[in-house]
């Protein structure tokens, strides 16, 4: 299941900023080169899959499409966490200050959070979007306490 698709970057950030990312061949920039974004878009979702194969099996399994379609779709937290590298990956050069930097910053955050199981994934009719990793997220807490209970003889003496 692709997580993203060039459709999704040009829905998102507007066709006008994926032609100037990603047509090389025209002056002035006319056309999306789709295989560029493509190839930003596959490099996002291995980078995606890398944090989510901590927590989840993959291939992740998806969501009913809330919008009707009989397919699964990806997650909304995975399709925009992909977005956003993705959009990275098209970039040359940013500055730290820079919009596209901080929404790929704050994607890195999210997914770490992913894999250390701080941040599930969901979907919006809420079917579960992957199978959890066997013994993670189904640990049982058993307390065991001491029969030794303190008593007002045992504390007799303390001040």
């Amino acid at each position: 299941m692709n997580y993203a698709s060039p459709e999704d970057l040009i829905n998102a950030f507007g066709e006008q900023e994926m032609i100037q990312l990603t047509d090389r061949d025209n002056i002035p920039p006319a056309v999306v080169d789709v295989l560029r974004v493509e190839q930003a878009c596959e490099a996002a979702q291995g980078v995606v899959d890398g944090y989510v194969s901590q927590r989840y099996a993959l291939p992740i399994v998806g969501c009913h499409d809330w919008r009707g379609g009989a397919d699964r779709v990806a997650p909304p937290l995975l399709k925009r966490l992909t977005v956003d590298i993705a959009r990275y990956y098209l970039y040359d050069d940013l500055a730290p200050e820079h919009e596209v930097y901080r929404r790929y910053k704050s994607a890195e955050r999210d997914l770490e959070l992913i894999a250390t199981g701080t941040l599930l994934l969901s979907c919006p009719l809420g079917d579960a979007p992957g199978q959890l990793i066997a013994g993670q997220g189904d640990l049982e807490t058993r307390y065991c306490f001491s029969p030794r209970q303190v008593t007002d003889a045992d504390l007799r003496g303390f001040a």
